[in-house]
């Protein structure tokens, strides 16, 4: 990394060291682009971790919370958790352990280590793999000596948080050495960003498209804001010098339901899990049903749309289930859903052996009937069978088709087409 970050600190104090310590591990880290949301869950998560902590706990989020963290009011909660969940598991973060000060030992690990949903509960579980304890502390410090981690998570992009992270280290070490800016290679920055190296490759999108927005996202929700200035090598920009100041606009705002961990609350299930609206009649039926009576129904509710969902059906209204589950009143040990599957199933069998035994009576009528037309055919006198054909020969020309016309005098009653004709005419004109 050539940059001109860190210039000279004149004294070597142990806050100095701190500081550079925990953030040359931030900085120098391999850090895969995160996705919004599985960008969102780890902040998060970050901001339940405690420092005394021996190992890391299994950190458990309410759906209220977790509509707060995703940006999410309501509706496929725990699909949207599920994708970031996963992942969060499939991208690994890589960065050198720095208690191994002689030799390095270079950490590759998956950002998250499990996670869990407990719908009837209303929570979602994660875990960070231990692995990760040294950059985690780090960068919690990063964000709760400089930062405002409640107003960082609701930045827009992987980009946003990167940069933010940058600004803030370069502004612990001003608290060091006085510095009022950090000057950068852009190479440097594209790989620090993690842009593949065929993306935005004129400085113009590179600007458009990562510089800007992540200045105003940053600008907008957290406590600092930055400017740039493009320093040129010849025709084409070679590194970009960062300012920053104090953003005296930010208010820290508290996100509603976030780490208060209180009790999950029915109406809080209804609303987000099934997407009951307006969030009133949640409350109405939270009111008049009571915690238990809903748990129960509930219970049964994501069973049959579970069975629904294994079995192909589309379920579109999975708030209006839950509303007849509970005002139904729907039990587990009734087992509503088996009973209701079988009936339908049994039904489906039975219809389709009805009209198996329709058809092949319908077919078996029809073979009866060809049947005794054609052995009134065959019985009748020569002259009189002759007479028949000679009507059956106009009803081919009649038919158009000149090439069974031309069969039929070459060859007479032949098998296939024309003997089939020929029981046709005899059922309308005998049967």
């Amino acid at each position: 990394m050539v940059t001109k970050v860190i210039k000279n600190i004149p004294e070597r104090t142990e806050t100095a060291i701190q500081i550079a310590t925990s953030n040359d591990l931030l900085v120098g880290a391999q850090w895969p682009h995160l996705a919004i949301n599985e960008q969102r869950l780890v902040l998060y998560m970050l901001s339940m971790i405690k420092r005394s902590d021996e190992d890391f706990q299994t950190y458990r989020i309410s759906v209220r919370e977790l509509g707060n963290v995703l940006g999410l009011k309501r509706k496929d909660l725990y699909g949207e958790f599920d994708r970031a969940a996963e992942g969060l598991m499939q991208k690994t973060i890589n960065f050198i352990d720095p208690e191994y000060t002689k030799s390095k030992k270079e950490v590759r690990v998956a950002w998250c280590s499990s996670a869990s949903r407990i719908r009837g509960e209303g929570v979602v579980e994660m875990r960070f793999d231990p692995a990760l304890k040294p950059f985690l502390l780090a960068l919690k410090g990063n964000f709760t000596i400089w930062g405002d981690r409640r107003s960082i998570i609701r930045l827009k992009s992987h980009y946003s948080l990167r940069l933010y992270q940058f600004i803030k280290y370069n502004q612990g070490l001003a608290n060091v050495d006085g510095r009022h800016s950090a000057t950068v290679k852009l190479a440097w920055l594209r790989e620090y960003l993690a842009i593949p190296e065929e993306k935005y490759r004129l400085f113009g999108h590179f600007k458009s498209r990562v510089l800007v927005p992540a200045q105003k996202d940053i600008r907008s929700k957290t406590d600092i804001e930055f400017d740039f200035k493009q320093i040129k090598k010849g025709r084409k920009v070679h590194e970009i010098e960062f300012f920053w100041k104090k953003n005296k606009r930010h208010n820290q705002l508290e996100l509603p339901g976030m780490s208060d961990q209180a009790p999950v609350k029915v109406e809080d299930i209804l609303i987000l899990e099934f997407g009951i609206s307006p969030e009133k009649k949640a409350k109405e039926l939270a009111e008049e049903y009571g915690k238990e009576h809903i748990t129960q129904a509930l219970v049964v509710a994501r069973e049959y749309i579970e069975t629904l969902q294994q079995r192909g059906d589309k379920v579109a209204n999975v708030g209006g289930i839950a509303r007849k589950a509970i005002e139904e009143g729907w039990k587990p040990q009734e087992s509503v859903i088996e009973v209701e599957y079988q009936e339908q199933q049994q039904a489906i069998a039975t219809a389709k052996e009805q009209k198996k035994q329709q058809e092949a009576a319908e077919f078996a009528r029809k073979e009866k009937k060809t049947q005794q037309a054609m052995d009134k055919y065959e019985a009748m006198a020569e002259g009189k069978q002759e007479a028949f054909l000679a009507d059956f020969r106009e009803y081919l020309v009649e038919t158009g088709n000149k090439l069974v016309v031309t069969r039929y005098d070459e060859g007479g009653i032949t098998p296939g087409m024309i003997e089939a004709m020929l029981k046709e005419f005899v059922v309308v004109k005998l049967g």
